[in-house]
């Protein structure tokens, strides 16, 4: 056999090795045959109502910075053409004060990811907001969710009314590149739950570890009775939900996440979004979705 011949039949040995592969890191997104992820939105609901005091009337979005990646990390399968991840922080306003949904990120995290467009006057408007805020939570513990109240100079005065979860600190390394300050943590008792929380009125935490450990849902009741789903990056776009597909799967080994988890948090999503065409379902990182919500009233621009 000549060398060429071999050559090519190497290169043809390769090749037919590599669709398999291929198919396996970029494009399967196959819910687990095994497993289970339910929303019980009766009881949310029953524990939404469950704390004294008004709900929130309005809730309002900052957007802070974004990224452009590949779609297929985003949607696995749906190619190589540019896609955006947008980074956001979220305010409930109550009749006598404000509570906060993620924080973003301050410059020099978003500078040192690689992240463009940041918005210097919306990040003034978050850190006015964190001074006051009650309750702050995040939807999981990654810097472009915690950054914005981590790497602030008075993060010790802000700790009683910064409510992470017991799992959000439990890896200090999912928080990369943020290093959460020592002296912040001292006698810092974190929440502990199972399942549900409700923290303030219309507020309910939902377990939902698999992106992170400390991965939460938060559902938010207003007071005129409209319903919102945060999802955090559960899912970072709405056709993650939509289409029951997570990211690429080389973005969940380099993220570390529970694969498996996820596909069954959005199978169970697309459930509950079906099935309950009022609520307002905001995925992690979806500009075109939170404009649309912008547009019809839902949510608001810019903090109060």
């Amino acid at each position: 056999m000549s060398k060429k011949r071999k050559a090519l039949m190497v290169l043809g040995v390769l090749v037919v090795a590599a669709i398999p592969a291929y198919f396996w890191l970029f494009t399967e997104s196959s819910v687990p045959d095994t497993g289970e992820y339910r929303i019980d939105l009766g009881a949310i609901r029953v524990l939404a109502d469950s704390l004294p005091g008004e709900k929130p009337t309005e809730l309002r979005v900052e957007e802070i910075a974004s990224m452009t990646v590949p779609s297929t990390g985003i949607i696995a399968g749906s190619g190589w053409g540019d896609a955006t991840l947008t980074f956001y922080a979220y305010q409930l306003v109550y009749p006598d004060h404000v509570a906060m949904i993620d924080t973003g990120m301050d410059k020099k995290t978003a500078d040192d990811t690689s992240a463009k467009g940041f918005n210097v006057e919306g990040f003034a408007r978050i850190t006015k907001a964190l001074a006051v805020a009650d309750p702050i939570v995040v939807t999981h513990e990654h810097y472009d969710h915690l950054g914005g109240v981590a790497t602030q100079p008075d993060l010790v005065s802000m700790m009683p009314r910064l409510k992470l979860t017991k799992e959000q600190l439990a890896v200090p390394g999912k928080m990369d590149p943020i290093v959460f300050p020592a002296e912040a943590l001292k006698g810092y008792a974190p929440l502990e739950y199972e399942g549900l929380k409700a923290i303030a009125p219309g507020v309910v935490l939902i377990k939902a570890a698999g992106h992170t450990p400390g991965s939460q849902l938060v559902y938010v009741k207003r007071a005129d009775g409209t319903e919102y789903l945060f999802l955090g990056d559960v899912a970072w776009h709405l056709r993650n939900v939509t289409e029951v597909r997570t990211r690429a799967r080389v973005v969940t080994m380099l993220l570390g996440e529970d694969r498996g988890g996820v596909l069954l948090q959005v199978k169970e999503l697309h459930r509950v979004a079906e099935a309950e065409k009022g609520l307002v379902v905001i995925p992690g990182h979806d500009k075109p979705h939170v404009e649309s919500l912008i547009a019809r009233g839902v949510l608001k621009p810019q903090f109060q």
